[in-house]
């Protein structure tokens, strides 16, 4: 009996630790995984894909900080290309993305690209208020085109963003009409749905666990789930057009998502490309990412062709519409 009675008692001591070990890892873990925390260094330039570039700096209409850039000229340009990076570890080399190799596609086809590294993200400077899923960061893609327009006067402007970057650019052309063409691939409509998603991608950790320290990344470490909500905002694009670019087997963000983009912007064109095999080399190297933001390099001519079209009937007619 006092057998049982000692093992009674350590599995309620067990049981006790693991309840406070989980309740610090979920009250103290969010403050590690917020977005833009660990930064991903730059190994790649473009001038390793051949590209003449230089850095450059320039600043935000809304904050005092620097943000930092690649600006790959085309001589002459049809118009200049902001190219915007996601979320997470990413930044303006677009590792995950191969967005240097499509730089250098952009560029080959007629465009000056700009790369830029966001807010608390690449070589960039940090906010107190940390990363806004688009909302904030659209003002560094206003500051862009700022910057843009004293160095290179009469140069047009088009953005082309990735998941987050994607929001960003969205949220852009919706307050300034310099932004004259969108395309955006796997973004979201709003952030609070995809967190768990993109959260349990990054960390391995199941649903069950991420819950909760979404809540408490919300509640005491002030992430602002609500601040991407691109889905808003869009119906102040038209008639600008816009390109919605997603594949068909993103775990992060769902098809949906697209569709929802585009009912609210009449007049947009959408693209979903097809979702390769489950063991296809690229699927397979993704792991639990998928097949986020990898439509370029799952169909890179096409991709290409596409984006390049869309383009040029937007920047090679005779007057702005």
């Amino acid at each position: 009996m006092r057998s049982w009675r000692r093992w009674g008692r350590s599995l309620l001591i067990a049981g006790g630790f693991s309840i406070l070990a989980l309740t610090a890892f979920i009250v103290v873990a969010p403050a590690l995984l917020r977005p833009g925390a660990n930064r991903l260094r730059i190994v790649q330039t473009p001038r390793d894909y051949g590209v003449t570039s230089e850095t450059v700096e320039f600043r935000p209409p809304d904050q005092p900080i620097t943000l930092r850039a690649w600006w790959m000229p085309s001589e002459p340009a049809k118009a200049a290309i902001i190219l915007v990076h996601g979320g997470g570890d990413d930044n303006r080399s677009l590792p995950y993305a191969d967005g240097l190799k499509l730089a250098h596609d952009l560029v080959s086809h007629g465009y000056a690209v700009l790369a830029l590294d966001l807010r608390n993200y690449g070589e960039s400077d940090a906010t107190s208020e940390g990363v806004t899923f688009g909302d904030a960061e659209a003002n560094d893609i206003i500051g862009a085109m700022n910057y843009l327009g004293t160095q290179h006067p009469g140069l047009r402007y088009g953005g082309l963003g990735f998941s987050m970057g994607g929001e960003a650019v969205l949220y852009a052309a919706a307050r300034d009409p310099r932004l004259e063409a969108i395309v955006t691939t796997d973004t979201f409509a709003e952030a609070r749905t995809v967190a768990a998603s993109f959260v349990s991608a990054s960390t391995g950790l199941p649903r069950l666990v991420v819950v909760p320290l979404l809540w408490s990344a919300e509640r005491l470490h002030g992430v602002p789930l609500d601040r991407g909500r691109a889905i808003d905002v869009v119906s102040a694009i038209p008639p600008r057009p816009v390109l919605l670019i997603q594949n068909e087997a993103d775990p992060i963000v769902p098809v949906e998502h697209c569709r929802r983009l585009a009912a609210a912007i009449p007049g947009s064109e959408v693209w979903i490309t097809a979702a390769p095999s489950a063991d296809h080399p690229l699927r397979v190297s993704q792991g639990r990412w998928g097949m986020h933001t990898q439509s370029y390099k799952l169909y890179p001519k096409e991709y290409v062709d596409r984006v390049t079209r869309f383009f040029d009937q937007r920047f090679t007619a005779t007057s702005r519409q």
